[in-house]
């Protein structure tokens, strides 16, 4: 799970993405944006590795326009 106040990248870290690799279609990437207004948005994604572009750094970066794509819907 991951949170932000407003709508933004996300950083995933080394082992997270490394899991996410690992596990696949077990594997699901939550995230909520705009934690800090009344009505804050649920994004599920399912295999984030093979449905997300994502940058190196530290961590890796995932794109806002990249998880609202790959959101499942529901």
């Amino acid at each position: 799970m991951k949170g932000r106040a407003a709508i933004g990248d996300i950083e995933i870290t080394d082992n997270e993405w490394a899991k996410a690799c690992n596990l696949r279609d077990r594997y699901w990437l939550y995230v909520v944006f705009e934690c800090s207004s009344a009505v804050p948005r649920l994004l599920h994604i399912q295999d984030p590795f093979g449905k997300l572009l994502a940058t190196a750094k530290g961590g890796v970066i995932i794109d806002e326009r990249e998880i609202f794509a790959a959101a499942e819907s529901g």
